[in-house]
């Protein structure tokens, strides 16, 4: 039986992800701060043929919040899978206008998943196996005048998720760097009606899981942003200023 540890389990992107492991009947153990939400989706994960699902309240917007929720989620035993998946979308014109919005949004983003990602991983190096997953964005790929705080943030998660995969590198460890593009969830709602399409949870959930059952060190999701990304990275200065990406 597979164990999945999620923190920040009510997010978009995590719930469906949950899905895909309760129908293959994993043990889940869900780390979120509502604890009504929180609630609700292990009720339905039961019902999709989770064979456990173990709730633990907690902040995931402090270090003691961070630290308290891996501590927890391996005091039930060892854990297969841990999935990072909890972060703030602000506008950047929220953060434009609020140092403090600015702040929070650097801090989770950036900091707190991090440490989940290294507090996690010293975890599983410690019982010898497991798999790490992190949520990144293609948006740390490189800063784009509409979301560089953000991007700012993913780009150091994606700089501790290589560290990381060094680190477990010919171990039973392994690390996947997770980079979505733009997805249909609540925290994107701002996005809705822009120029992007706006990819599908599922679909990015079916990602997340194939590429840790391969224990591929990066997945771009939907496949396409890789193109996408690798162009816009090539592009030369003067002609990227241009654009209003």
């Amino acid at each position: 039986m597979t164990t999945v540890a999620v923190l920040g389990a009510t997010s978009g992107i995590a719930q469906a992800a949950l899905r895909e492991w309760a129908g293959r009947g994993a043990e889940l153990r869900l780390v979120a701060r509502d604890p009504d939400k929180l609630a609700r989706v292990g009720a339905d994960l039961e019902t999709r043929g989770a064979s456990s699902v173990t709730p633990v309240v907690l902040d995931l917007g402090t270090d003691a919040g961070v630290r308290s929720a891996v501590e927890s989620v391996f005091a039930e035993g060892p854990v297969d899978i841990v999935l990072v998946a909890f972060g703030t979308m602000p506008s950047q014109a929220d953060a434009d206008g609020d140092e403090s919005v600015a702040a929070t949004l650097l801090h989770v983003n950036g900091s707190l998943n991090v440490l989940a990602g290294h507090l996690a991983a010293l975890r599983l190096i410690e019982q010898g196996r497991g798999s790490l997953a992190i949520i990144g964005s293609v948006a740390g790929d490189r800063g784009r005048q509409s979301n560089y705080l953000y991007g700012a943030a993913k780009a150091m998660v994606a700089t501790a998720a290589s560290g990381l995969q060094h680190r477990v590198a010919g171990t039973n460890v392994s690390v996947t760097l997770v980079k979505p593009g733009p997805t249909a969830t609540p925290m994107t709602d701002h996005l809705r009606g822009g120029p992007l399409k706006l990819a599908k949870a599922e679909t990015v959930a079916a990602d997340i899981v194939r590429a840790v059952d391969r224990g591929k060190p990066v997945v771009y999701t939907p496949r396409k942003w890789s193109l996408i990304m690798t162009i816009i990275k090539l592009l030369p200065r003067q002609l990227f200023e241009r654009t209003k990406l």
